[in-house]
């Protein structure tokens, strides 16, 4: 039986946009299944103190950033008022849990984190979805009914609930057996561990 590995991570965190190609591979070549948790307080209408960026850190998580993407190969746009101004996660939140019920998360994933941190798309714009439907090949009316379900909402606000349970405080966070890996540099150590437990495959 594979290893379930849960990843708690959010499409308002560059960090997570970063982490899925690392940890779509590391599905591919070792034996473990993969459980994505769409992680937002603010979808599951919690309130978090503002808490304010020296510029100096600030700074320097634009150099990360920037110099991850370029290691890890992919395109990379911040949004010109990011973090003071950050688009509203809801929908897409939302929109990762039906999209894991039709079969189609992995695809979407990839799709949305690129549309928001790749070329630095709205998620929010008119034309966002429609579009996204298309790609996906999916029916865009039965995607927004589901999306705007009283159950699928209640679902994103218990996956926030248990993620917060278990100390899920940042994203992107893998937990193995409850323990938390925070940080797209935990990939690569993750990836050491797997090698360790003879889980690669061959």
């Amino acid at each position: 039986m594979s290893l379930k590995i849960e990843v708690f991570y959010s499409f308002q965190s560059p960090y997570s946009y970063l982490a899925l190609e690392p940890l779509y591979e590391l599905e591919a070549h070792y034996d473990i299944e993969l459980l994505w948790q769409p992680f937002s307080a603010r979808v599951a209408g919690q309130q978090l103190p503002a808490v304010p960026v020296l510029p100096e850190k600030f700074s320097y998580v634009l150099e990360d950033l920037k110099r991850s993407a370029t290691e890890l190969n992919v395109p990379f746009k911040i949004p010109e008022t990011w973090p003071a101004s950050e688009f509203d996660p809801n929908r897409i939140t939302r929109g990762a849990v039906v999209a894991n019920d039709m079969g189609v998360l992995k695809e979407y994933n990839y799709k949305v984190f690129n549309k928001c941190w790749g070329v630095g798309e709205d998620p929010n714009e008119e034309n966002f979805l429609t579009e996204l439907a298309e790609e996906l090949d999916i029916d865009l009316a039965d995607f927004l009914s589901r999306l705007s379900s009283t159950d699928t909402r209640e679902r994103v606000k218990g996956i926030y609930k248990r993620g917060r349970s278990l100390g899920v405080f940042d994203t992107p966070t893998m937990l193995i057996d409850k323990e938390r890996l925070v940080g797209l540099d935990k990939v690569a150590y993750l990836e050491k561990r797997l090698t360790n437990m003879g889980l690669k495959l061959k």
